[in-house]
């Protein structure tokens, strides 16, 4: 009965993989399934950051831009004017 196993490890050149664990007893022969781990999602800053952190990054991030940036008309806003087919 043929089993398979999840090992996971770090490809050290294009013929080495390096294993995270021993692979114990094996066939002579066995096929070997490679496919990237995807990198773990960092959590959003708002949950890493204490308020006074995110308040300071925040308004970082709102001086960074120009303050003459011209602000959309009113009328810019009405659905008339964003579908035209209304």
């Amino acid at each position: 009965m043929q089993t398979a196993r999840v090992l996971r490890g770090k490809v050290k050149d294009a013929r080495t993989i390096e294993l995270d664990e021993p692979i114990g007893e094996i066939e002579p022969e066995l096929e070997v399934i490679v496919r990237a781990i995807s990198p773990a999602k960092r959590a959003p800053l708002c949950e890493t950051l204490s308020p006074d952190e995110w308040k300071k990054m925040f308004h970082a991030w709102l001086n960074s831009h120009d303050p003459n940036t011209p602000v959309l008309p009113d009328e810019a806003l009405h659905r008339e004017s964003i579908y035209e087919d209304r």
